[in-house]
């Protein structure tokens, strides 16, 4: 058959895969064939209850039910529809917030207090979903370049926007021929992000491997599927990979067969990759970078690559660095920030002037710093709102979380600019220690005077039980800024 549609490619999966493992869940498994045809059964019961194409589908889906949500996405895409994944973790203001936004007719969902406030055409447990696969519409017919799902970004700041992902752009690589294809991927991110949905639900589509998810990440219930299920690759973001390096079993754990351990969506410490390649020394570790709205991807393909602090790989012809006024940067060690072109550009769904501001001729405008060493690799320096401007001198965040990462009692870290009446900004840190270690915050201070110049050592250091942080893992600076700007007032009102 013509493969036109991510949904289609899983057509053709089936009939070469039909019964090998597509996803489990480890609550249960489908196989290639019997995710297409309940994809077909949703697609024409969504068709039945008047969906049309362009209709929105809200998808509050837990990774509980990783199965249903693979089932649901794919149903959404048969009937024409556009899928809106939603992380569960959203309050329910959020979520009629974001409903306002995407005004979604239809919902599937294993939670549905959450979305009880909402008006729709209809709403659905998981565990009910309707279905009737004579109202299928003919897939021939569907539009192969129309709108295929909206993401909601992280929320780090500010109100969730919609990223538009278009069919063409699920299908970037895809040919729906090639069925080599690897073994099998273990991960625990949230199938309503950007990685999660885009490469462990689409994943065994895409590459025919089976896409494992773990329910609700735990260090040890993560080491125990490793053991169970010998994944080939294994995704980790880096604040799970350093809850699994601090595991006290961890080296009792086989992990022989994980060829490859991937990272990414967030800053890598440096000492997470040294002891993870010192435990696993036979694993090729590699650390990437992307961003939802912009869809664009770049990765480190060597160890050489990964053990260079912040290095995400060489910088590729589709991305580019810019200073302020717009100009491409194009010496080695200078910083800017970093834009990425694509050949099918996201959109931010129902936002025209967010959209103007970050997409423009293709290229998107990421907030990301970093620049490019003399090997040509592109290293990650942090978001340009985070740019801390002390006294007249710009400093990343990032410099000084790895220095905060080497202290050997720190398991998180996060720096942000405080307000200072004079500098202008202060450095001001966050931090959580591992278990069974102690460390003052003067301790640490003095230990970032050891690797750092002095107007980059945090001033304001706070010892926090837990970070916060957003569902797909990432510190939430916004929540640290507040009780960080007042320790800052306190300290100096002190001295």
């Amino acid at each position: 058959m013509e493969v036109r549609r991510i949904s289609d490619a899983l057509k053709v999966r089936a009939s070469h895969q039909a019964n090998e493992i597509a996803h489990d869940d480890v609550r249960r498994q489908i196989t290639f064939a019997e995710w297409d045809r309940e994809a077909d059964e949703v697609g024409g019961g969504l068709t039945a209850a008047g969906l049309v194409p362009g209709d929105r589908v809200f998808l509050p889906i837990s990774n509980m039910r990783a199965v249903e949500m693979a089932i649901a996405v794919f149903a959404v895409f048969r009937a024409g529809g556009i899928a809106c994944p939603i992380n569960t973790r959203l309050n329910p203001r959020e979520i009629v917030d974001y409903a306002a936004l995407c005004e979604p007719r239809f919902c599937l969902t294993d939670t549905p207090d959450l979305v009880k406030e909402l008006d729709l055409a209809g709403s659905w447990h998981v565990d009910a979903m309707p279905r009737d696969i004579g109202a299928l519409p003919d897939q021939a017919g569907l539009d192969p370049n129309a709108d295929a799902e909206i993401l909601g970004t992280s929320g780090t700041t500010g109100k969730i926007k919609g990223v538009v992902v278009s069919h063409p752009d699920l299908m970037t690589g895809v040919t729906g021929h090639n069925m080599d294809r690897s073994r099998s991927t273990l991960s625990a991110l949230p199938l309503t992000g950007s990685g999660g949905n885009i490469g462990i639900v689409m994943l065994p589509a895409r590459g025919g491997a089976t896409a494992i998810t773990q329910q609700k990440f735990d260090p040890k219930g993560f080491l125990d599927l490793v053991r169970e299920k010998q994944p080939n690759l294994v995704y980790l973001v880096p604040s799970m990979l350093r809850l699994i390096l601090d595991h006290p079993d961890v080296a009792n754990y086989d992990f022989a067969g994980v060829k490859y351990l991937m990272t990414g969506t967030a800053p890598l410490p440096h000492d997470s990759v040294e002891r993870a390649l010192k435990l696993w020394p036979h694993v090729r570790m590699r650390n990437s970078y992307g961003m939802s709205e912009g869809g664009i991807g770049v990765g480190t393909t060597s160890q050489e690559q990964v053990r260079k602090p912040g290095c995400v790989g060489k910088l590729p012809p589709h991305m580019q660095l810019r200073d302020e006024a717009g100009n491409v940067i194009t010496e080695p060690g200078v910083v800017g920030e970093i834009f990425g072109w694509q050949k099918h550009p996201r959109r931010y769904w129902n936002d025209a002037e967010a959209t103007a501001a970050s997409f423009k001729g293709g290229w998107t405008k990421t907030g990301d710093l970093g620049f490019v060493d003399a090997d040509g690799d592109l290293i990650m320096a942090g978001r340009s709102k985070e740019l801390i401007i002390r006294g007249g001198y710009n400093i990343t965040p990032l410099e000084i979380e790895t220095a905060l990462h080497l202290h050997p009692a720190v398991q998180q870290a996060a720096v942000v600019g405080v307000p200072h009446e004079v500098l202008g900004e202060d450095i001001a840190a966050a931090v959580t220690l591992r278990p069974g270690e102690s460390a003052t915050p003067d301790d640490i201070i003095a230990f970032c005077k050891e690797h750092l110049g002095d107007n980059k050592v945090p001033r304001t250091l706070l010892v926090m039980d837990v970070m916060p942080l957003n569902p797909n893992g990432k510190i939430l600076k916004k929540d640290l800024a507040g009780p960080l700007a007042k320790a800052a007032a306190e300290r100096r009102r002190a001295a």
